[in-house]
């Protein structure tokens, strides 16, 4: 017999709760000690569109569980979005450079996507769908895209 468990015996029932609750931190402390020895940290620098978040994304994929189903279906939204912006982008730039659109009709796609906020886009549907790929087949639209270096235009555009 230790000379604790001989102590324990005499303690009351608070006192012996309060070592059980002292116990379980203190396993807890180790524990979480030993997981910040094995865990990493990682400051990223870098500048806008340099690839920050992609290379989380990669590491993430190749090293990681992958994504949920939640995470994919924000992703679907955030592609929807990008999609939007792109083209809201590349649409600006055939006004500011004086890019004519070949095909007339591509005025009044340029209207419908120039009107949606990007921030409320959570499907990709008709008129839009046709809109853009109207757009995007436009010689205009194709000349703004490859002067995008004159303009800031997200890497993930094409």
């Amino acid at each position: 017999m230790t000379l604790e468990s001989i102590m324990s015996c005499c303690l009351s029932e608070e006192a012996k709760e309060a070592r059980r609750i002292n116990d379980e931190i203190e396993r807890q402390l180790r524990r979480d000690k030993r997981d910040a020895r094995r865990e990493l940290k990682l400051l990223l620098l870098g500048t806008g569109e340099s690839g920050k978040s992609t290379f989380i994304k990669q590491m993430r994929i190749i090293h990681g569980a992958g994504y949920s189903d939640e995470d994919k279906r924000s992703f679907t939204k955030l592609v929807y979005q990008n999609i939007f912006t792109s083209m809201q982008a590349m649409i600006r730039a055939t006004e500011t450079l004086k890019i004519p659109y070949k095909y007339e009709h591509n005025k009044a796609n340029a209207n419908i996507v120039r009107d949606v906020d990007v921030e409320k886009v959570s499907m990709f549907e008709n008129p839009y769908v046709d809109a853009i790929k109207s757009l995007w087949n436009d010689p205009g639209i194709q000349e703004s895209y490859d002067r995008r270096r004159e303009y800031q235009l997200s890497d993930s555009t094409k």
